[in-house]
């Protein structure tokens, strides 16, 4: 007997790309010119790729003074990774906004989903996760966990803290909790991730999350669907745990900006 599949209808949470970049623009604060200094680094990558940038393009590009940003960041493999930091933290938080008017997205499935749109909307985060050398040369999550960043969507999706939940509130099977129920998760996400064609083209990209998000519902949730108040259980404990954040801070000191003030 076939089983008919029901594709996952979570809607993405909108545009999380980084805005647009503006040689010039007014900085005011320290967090300001913190932000214009990532805000280069972004800029450039996209338009040169990161092989070819140097912390002079970005001084040059940011209008700020080399020797202030090496006060800040020891190299550009600091930048980059300050870059990519916040622009996971940007998707995380646009996420956790969305919780309370969904409780769908509780489930594995339907974040997987969501996140997977949201992560492929955004080309830098895109290229990590792709491993697009063009834009970010060889600094792009490793193909298999743990990422050093934590922030690869696969990362993201086996993180411990945020299985043991799923668990407890009865989103996932038992066994999943185990090293080898990690590693299924992760071979699914990365195998979506790295389907050609999947991640520019909108369409496409909608398309290959809701087969995602339908992998994910059929091979580690219940059979049985849980009851509405597992869900709103778990929308609790993750807007006040937020375990899909990432553990790796930004390294950019904003503290000592503010000091020079």
């Amino acid at each position: 007997m076939s089983m008919a599949i029901r594709q996952s209808t979570v809607r993405p949470l909108g545009d999380t790309t980084t805005g647009p970049f503006r040689p010039g623009q007014a900085v005011s604060d320290s967090s300001g010119r913190s932000a214009r200094v990532l805000d280069a680094m972004v800029d450039l990558v996209l338009r040169i790729g990161y092989p070819k940038v140097s912390v002079q393009d970005v001084a040059a590009n940011a209008g700020i003074g080399k020797g202030t940003v090496y006060r800040h960041w020891n190299s550009k493999e600091d930048i980059i990774d300050d870059v990519l930091v916040r622009e996971f933290d940007r998707v995380h938080d646009r996420f956790i906004t969305h919780l309370p008017r969904d409780r769908r997205l509780a489930s594995l499935h339907a974040a997987g989903c969501v996140l997977y749109q949201q992560v492929m909307a955004n080309p830098v985060l895109r290229a990590y996760n792709t491993r697009d050398t063009r834009v970010l040369g060889t600094h792009v999550a490793p193909p298999v966990s743990p990422d050093a960043l934590g922030i690869s969507l696969a990362s993201v999706l086996v993180r411990q803290e945020y299985l043991e939940l799923l668990r407890v509130n009865g989103l996932i099977r038992e066994a999943i909790c185990s090293e080898e129920g990690r590693l299924s998760i992760e071979a699914v996400v990365n195998g979506f991730v790295a389907r050609p064609g999947a991640a520019e083209d909108p369409k496409e990209c909608k398309a290959t999350s809701r087969l995602l998000a339908t992998v994910l519902r059929r091979a580690f949730e219940p059979v049985e669907p849980p009851a509405p108040e597992n869900h709103d259980r778990m929308v609790a404990e993750l807007l006040a745990l937020r375990p899909l954040r990432s553990g790796t801070p930004m390294r950019l000191a904003e503290a000592r900006m503010a000091g020079e003030r």
